[in-house]
C-alpha cells in the first residue's frame, strides 16, 4: 500500500500526495531580551524563546482539537494525534489534508471509511533490552534535542527499533505533541511496526502510557518519574515502564522482564 505523503497549501486548494517534508519553513524560535539575575546583580541578555502557537484540527468538517504546539512537523503531528485518538490506524485512512496558516493555523482532514478501529495491543513480541542500550539511546536522544538546547523549554520523543536505529524523533513545547510527532512520522513513513522503545523527556503519565500501547510499543522510557495511574495502566497492559533514566541508572516500574542485564 502506498503511504500518503501530504504537503500543506493555503486555504484555496487541496493537498496532493507529493512530499512528506513539504511544510513551509516554520519559525520555531523567536528572539527576546530578558533580565537575568546572577552573582547578585541583574543584566540584560539576549535569548531564544520556543514559539508556541495554536492549530485547529478539523476532521470531516467537525473540529477535533485545538493543539497548542511548536510550528513545524504539522503533518506528523496531525497524523500522530489522530492515531493516538484511534481515529486512524494506517496512513491510508487519511485521504486528504489541507493546511491554512492565515491567522490561527488550521488543518482540515478528510478520513476514509475504514477509520476508528483500535489497534491490538500490547505486542506479544519477545523484546528484551540490555540496560546499557538504554544509556546509549539516551545519549543519542539528547544529542538530537536542538530546540531544547536553544530554548530550554521543549520536550522531545524518540522511537527506537530493536536493532538500535532511531526510527523517528519529535520535539515540541508540549510533551504529548512531541510524542505524537514522532509516532506520526513513523506511521506515515511505514516504520511504526519496527518500533520497540519509545523514549520521552517527560514524566510517564497515564495518557502517555496509553499512547505507547496504542502504537503497540512494548517499552516506554522517560527521563522523569512515573505517576501512579501510569504505573497501574502499564501493569494491566503489559507495558514495560522505565523512568528517571540517567547516565548510568534508571527505575523500572512495571514488566521489568523485558530489561535484562548480562550475567
Amino acid at each position: 500500500m502506498a503511504i500518503p505523503q501530504l504537503r500543506p497549501i493555503e486555504a484555496e486548494g487541496r493537498a496532493r500526495v507529493e512530499s512528506s517534508h513539504g511544510l513551509a519553513p516554520a519559525q520555531v524560535t523567536c528572539p527576546a531580551t530578558l533580565q537575568r539575575y546572577e552573582n547578585g546583580r541583574f543584566a540584560l541578555r539576549d535569548a531564544s524563546i520556543a514559539v508556541e502557537e495554536d492549530m485547529r484540527v478539523v476532521v470531516d468538517g467537525r473540529e477535533e482539537a485545538l493543539l497548542s504546539r511548536t510550528p513545524g512537523d504539522d503533518m506528523n503531528l496531525v497524523a500522530g494525534h489522530l492515531f493516538a485518538r484511534s481515529r486512524v490506524r494506517e496512513p491510508g485512512d487519511i485521504l486528504d489534508v489541507r493546511f491554512s496558516y492565515r491567522g490561527v493555523a488550521r488543518a482540515e482532514v478528510a478520513l476514509g471509511g475504514g477509520t476508528g478501529i483500535r489497534r491490538i495491543f500490547p505486542s506479544p513480541r519477545p523484546v528484551r533490552i540490555n540496560p546499557q542500550a538504554l544509556f546509549s539511546f539516551k545519549e543519542r536522544f539528547e544529542h538530537r534535542q536542538n530546540l531544547y538546547r536553544n530554548t530550554g523549554s521543549t520536550h522531545a520523543a524518540a522511537l527506537f527499533a530493536a536493532d538500535g536505529e532511531m526510527v523517528s524523533f519529535g520535539e515540541d513545547v508540549g510533551r504529548h505533541n512531541a510524542f505524537d510527532k514522532a509516532v506520526g512520522r513513523a506511521l506515515l513513513e511505514g516504520t511504526l511496526e519496527r518500533v520497540t522503545i519509545a523514549m520521552l523527556s517527560s514524566r510517564l503519565a497515564f495518557e502517555l502510557a496509553v499512547k505507547a500501547t496504542t502504537a503497540n510499543i512494548p517499552i516506554l522510557c522517560g527521563f522523569s518519574a512515573a505517576t501512579s495511574s501510569g504505573i497501574s495502566y502499564a501493569d494491566r497492559n503489559n507495558l514495560t515502564l522505565v523512568g528517571r533514566l540517567r547516565r548510568d541508572s534508571f527505575n523500572v516500574y512495571s514488566n521489568g522482564w523485558r530489561i535484562h542485564a548480562d550475567d
